[in-house]
């Protein structure tokens, strides 16, 4: 993986750097979702509520227009060559060379790594004194440790563990082994840092869904987050829009006026990070 430098810093006493990771255009198409209003709202967000001392970039295909615009002059863009074998085995889709890639450089790095769907709502400075963080994902069930939000020191142990699962000869399973949408699609974005958790729970601290992913993905929390005006979410630090599900119904053509005038809960979160009307 080619990454150009980063900057990092800590905070007196704390061991994750305040510094946003977020990994963007690894496909030349963007995976169908090019950079938007919400991406932009996304970075507003982390920029308003975190204030970090940098927000890095990585991709390998720059993003264009006029959303993008926006929010260039406040990220630090990095070309990022994504990791395309580990183990001797392929890593065929984008999204796992995601997967890969923000361990990488949490390891190097430290800081906290969000995917571009999360919206920040409170500061995760409380979080900063730990080795690493990672929030449960409830599904219908408990799901595991979504990998959408991570917050980790310099070579935390537990990220450096979570790298050798990918690897067959060092894992505590079979090795990364998904060639896209399969029944392997979520083994090590979600299943195995649980499994590295409940081995390893010294190095890890562990929220409760409501830290970072509520409400959830299925199709009353979509509502939840995109129809209704419920607003009562004490617990949280950030919401994950749960992108890859919501494009289609509320994101791909969402527009400014829809979030000035609409009344769900999302519109009332990212209404202030907004452009002001001319």
């Amino acid at each position: 993986m080619g990454v150009a430098g980063t900057t990092q810093g800590t905070g007196v006493g704390l061991l994750i750097p305040n510094v946003v990771h977020l990994i963007f255009g690894l496909a030349p198409d963007f995976g169908g979702k090019p950079f938007s209003l919400v991406h932009h709202l996304a970075i507003e967000s982390i920029r308003r509520t975190n204030n970090p001392s940098a927000i890095n970039l990585y991709c390998r295909y720059e993003p264009t227009g006029e959303w993008w615009e926006r929010s260039r002059p406040h990220v630090r863009l990095h070309h990022l060559d994504p990791p395309t074998a580990v183990g001797g085995r392929e890593i065929r889709h984008y999204a796992h060379q995601a997967d890969l890639a923000r361990l990488e450089i949490l390891y190097q790095e430290g800081g906290i790594y969000l995917d571009l769907d999360v919206i920040c709502v409170r500061p995760f400075t409380p979080l900063l004194s730990e080795s690493c963080v990672l929030g449960l994902e409830l599904g219908r069930r408990v799901e595991g440790l979504c990998n959408a939000v991570i917050l980790a020191e310099p070579r935390a142990r537990f990220i450096g563990e979570w790298l050798r699962g990918f690897d067959p000869e060092t894992s505590l399973w079979q090795g990364f082994r998904s060639t896209g949408f399969d029944d392997h699609w979520t083994e090590y974005s979600v299943q195995y840092p649980w499994l590295l958790a409940r081995t390893y729970p010294e190095h890890v601290r562990v929220q409760g869904h409501r830290s970072f992913f509520w409400p959830n993905w299925t199709d009353e929390g979509l509502a939840r987050l995109f129809e209704r005006p419920e607003s009562d979410y004490p617990g949280a630090y950030c919401h994950h829009l749960w992108e890859n599900l919501a494009w289609e119904p509320y994101l791909r053509t969402l527009t400014v006026r829809d979030v000035r005038e609409g009344t769900s809960y999302f519109c009332q979160l990212v209404r202030r990070y907004l452009p002001p009307e001319s």
